[in-house]
């Protein structure tokens, strides 16, 4: 829940606190990537274990494990759900380009169903368009847009995608699917292509090199890998907001933004911090630091991250990724604080 009232320069605001849920613990590996299913209930994480394991979100108990050695590591996963039922499937992107789709049927275990090469290496980026049945995907420089078909496989949309000499870091569709926004980590710039027909429509470019992405309705949100995440609005990219933290790591970290909750969390990477292993929180409007979910150990590096927002309230989950001792952890709404605030300082 997430209430802003304005009353002449006073604020009054009600943060959510978090308590840990669930641990879990069954990569050997560092964690990639986190997804949350559309209705809350199932969690799919991926890792350099070359594993993909299926969790059930509300007792925190595995539900299945796919182990796939021969892909690499596990870059990148997406639910693909084509119809109201939801979690029924999904995608996964690995380390030597191949794209891997799953499906199970009347809530049974999720079985292979196809394997496509999307790209000559690692699958950067994946992301679902639910209006038109497509997928996204970045590597290699380029982007991709996939057809599903009725058998279960995937068609390229594309047939010479441009490829720039830059990592092509993160994919969105926009504008209801019409469109694909793709960031590239070097140059800072972001491609917006129309997708039928493909064509260039703009090209932006922020104030930073790009190590991830997250994109909330006309907003932008951009780990910029020097101090923080800043928010650009779409299409103008005019930085509107920017969420300040110390990055020492060269590492991308991910974004997840919990809109009704006011709040984005971010991963940390502060290996110099005692209480390190531990996720950001900021209020989403005023950009202020609002504590930190303290996952692992000192040293961990707290990349993935992913949130979700139903009748229950707000749910987030962190993933370690440093091998041996990797887990993910579910975090809950415990109670709402309020807080007061003048021209942004807490009272």
């Amino acid at each position: 829940m997430y209430v802003f009232v304005s009353c002449g320069i006073f604020c009054l605001l009600k943060l959510p606190k978090f308590r840990n849920k669930f641990t879990m613990t069954h990569h050997t590996k560092a964690v990639n990537v986190l997804a949350v299913s559309a209705q809350g209930t199932l969690l799919l994480t991926g890792g350099n274990d070359g594993r993909v394991v299926v969790w059930n979100l509300t007792s925190g108990e595995m539900i299945q494990e796919i182990n796939v050695p021969t892909v690499g590591y596990i870059s990148t996963i997406s639910w693909t759900d084509i119809d109201d039922r939801g979690e029924t499937m999904f995608a996964f992107g690995a380390s030597d380009g191949n794209i891997q789709l799953y499906e199970r049927l009347n809530d049974a275990l999720f079985e292979f169903r196809s394997s496509t090469i999307g790209h000559s290496g690692v699958i950067e980026s994946l992301a679902w368009d639910p209006h038109h049945h497509r997928l996204a995907s970045a590597g290699d420089g380029s982007a991709q847009v996939w057809n599903l078909t009725a058998d279960n496989t995937f068609t390229p949309v594309v047939s010479q995608p441009e490829k720039q000499p830059y990592i092509a870091r993160t994919v969105h569709f926009y504008d209801k699917g019409a469109s694909l926004l793709v960031s590239y980590l070097e140059s800072g710039d972001v491609f917006c292509y129309s997708i039928e027909p493909w064509d260039l429509k703009w090209k932006k470019k922020v104030q930073s090199r790009i190590g991830n992405t997250a994109l909330d309705r006309n907003f932008l949100l951009v780990s910029n890998l020097k101090d923080g995440v800043d928010k650009y609005a779409v299409p103008t990219f005019q930085c509107v907001q920017s969420y300040t933290h110390v990055i020492l790591d060269n590492i991308p970290l991910q974004i997840s933004v919990a809109s009704q909750s006011g709040l984005i969390v971010v991963g940390g990477d502060d290996e110099m911090n005692p209480y390190n292993g531990f996720a950001r929180i900021f209020d989403y409007i005023s950009g202020v630091y609002r504590g930190q979910l303290a996952h692992g150990n000192r040293g961990d590096q707290i990349t993935p991250i992913t949130s979700h927002e139903g009748r229950s309230g707000c749910v987030v989950v962190t993933g370690s990724c440093l091998s041996g001792h990797s887990s993910v952890k579910v975090w809950g709404e415990n109670e709402v604080v309020s807080e007061f605030f003048i021209h942004g300082s807490s009272v």
